[in-house]
């Protein structure tokens, strides 16, 4: 468990109203006032407040701070962006955040909620936080979006009916990661697993998915790594006489780069990969796995959001934050973008902040949802998991800029393919219905 950073929440609110509106802004707002439904916005009475709960950035991980930093602002931005409709129609909107981790979280949350007029909220950047919070917004029935938490037991066993789900589950990277390196002709898989509960259960799932939906792929062996601690000689040697192509490393982040660099040391030649948590989605990891293990840390990752995406309207979103912020925008900056937006299109779309509205509409399944992936998006009725295709991005150490230390190099599902459902594509990542015990 991450040390707690802050005994009692800080909060910060991007109230930048003074600052001119982009051009890119103004299309962007007036994009939003054509959308259908979007009248009664003007009929919202009272403030339009949504809640950020993300871990404090000042002495954070190395590996974490670039992901609260980035979900700062993409909080902000999200903020500025959605300003000039509030504006537009008279109403009061803000984006309150909330520094906080750990158990802290729910603390945060209530202060929110209690004192900030809140009437929705994201946050979880760990399995232990989103659950917290998920177990906080239903005794509340306040509705509540899961930005990063890819535990598979949020989706199938809490159940919980407030909750939905930005971050993409475990179960859809797995099955990106099979996906993409099983058509590659990767058939023997090695698997590093962590001594976690969550970790077991990753690996279960991708046993399921290597068995289930991928014929001629197999496990060729696995082995346990203990949190914090070294990839052993015994280890290597199993990965060596299993005969493996691939290793997948379903381990914290910081114990990735440890096990690449005793796997780089040992001259092994074969592809490695590992398990996008968040903070092994970022250009910062990216440069460490290099760094780590140049060549064996230079291969794929899979992520949920990509900075050189470069169509379905990314392009443009990408631009913005990069010249708002001087940095690419990644994963933890886009689902809290997204977040915000969800919850102000249900506010302005539906003319309430009233709990059963913001639930009817993030759950209506003809409500569609543009996070500029290429395909209206939807979140799964049994689990409220959000419907979205993933990337696989090639490390480039030699990059002349950072936006291009990730190069986008495959995406799962295909988007372009006339003729078919977009939900039942969206669906081949993931859990389906009859595997999850959870029906709202």
């Amino acid at each position: 468990m991450r040390a707690l950073f802050a005994a009692s929440p800080r909060y910060t609110a991007a109230h930048n109203r003074s600052r001119p509106v982009s051009f890119s802004a103004l299309i962007l707002g007036l994009v939003l006032m054509a959308a259908p439904h979007a009248a009664p916005a003007q009929q919202l009475e009272g403030p339009v407040h949504i809640g950020v709960i993300r871990p404090p950035i000042e002495d954070a991980d190395p590996l974490m701070a670039p992901v609260a930093r980035s979900a700062e602002q993409g909080a902000i931005m999200a903020e500025e962006e959605f300003a000039f409709n509030a504006d537009m129609f008279g109403f009061d909107f803000a984006v309150v955040q909330a520094e906080a981790q750990g158990a802290d979280v729910v603390a945060a949350a209530e202060e929110l909620l209690d004192s900030r007029d809140v009437y929705a909220f994201a946050g979880g950047f760990d399995g232990q936080e989103a659950r917290l919070l998920s177990e906080l917004a239903d005794e509340r029935s306040i509705p509540f979006i899961n930005l990063l938490a890819a535990d598979d037991a949020l989706r199938n066993q809490m159940c919980s009916a407030s909750t939905f789900h930005m971050s993409p589950s475990a179960a859809m990277y797995l099955d990106a990661l099979a996906g993409w390196y099983v058509r590659a002709g990767f058939r023997n898989w090695f698997t590093v697993v962590g001594d976690t509960e969550q970790a077991q259960a990753q690996h279960e799932r991708l046993l399921w998915g290597l068995n289930e939906r991928h014929f001629g792929a197999r496990e060729a062996g696995s082995a346990t790594m203990t949190a914090g601690g070294t990839l052993g000689a015994d280890t290597v040697a199993a990965i060596e006489s299993a005969g493996a192509d691939l290793v997948v490393l379903l381990v914290p982040p910081q114990d990735q780069l440890s096990a690449l660099a005793t796997l780089e040391e040992a001259g092994l030649e074969l592809m490695v990969t590992g398990f996008p948590d968040p903070a092994a989605q970022t250009r910062e990891f990216f440069i460490q796995s290099s760094r780590a293990a140049p060549v064996l840390g230079s291969g794929m990752r899979a992520t949920a959001w990509e900075p050189t995406l470069d169509a379905y309207g990314a392009r443009e979103l990408n631009a913005r934050y990069m010249q708002r912020w001087g940095e690419p925008m990644e994963q933890a900056a886009w689902a809290t973008y997204q977040a915000v937006k969800a919850f102000f299109e249900a506010a302005t779309f539906t003319g309430s902040t009233e709990p059963e509205s913001v639930f009817a509409h993030l759950s209506a399944p003809n409500s569609v949802f543009d996070v500029w992936k290429g395909i209206g998006t939807s979140f799964r009725p049994w689990d409220h998991q959000m419907r979205q295709p993933l990337y696989l991005v090639d490390i480039d150490p030699e990059a002349s800029e950072p936006r291009l230390v990730g190069q986008l190099v495959g995406e799962l599902p295909a988007i372009y393919m006339p003729g078919t459902d977009p939900v039942e594509r969206l669906d081949q990542l993931g859990d389906l219905e009859a595997q999850s015990s959870c029906q709202f």
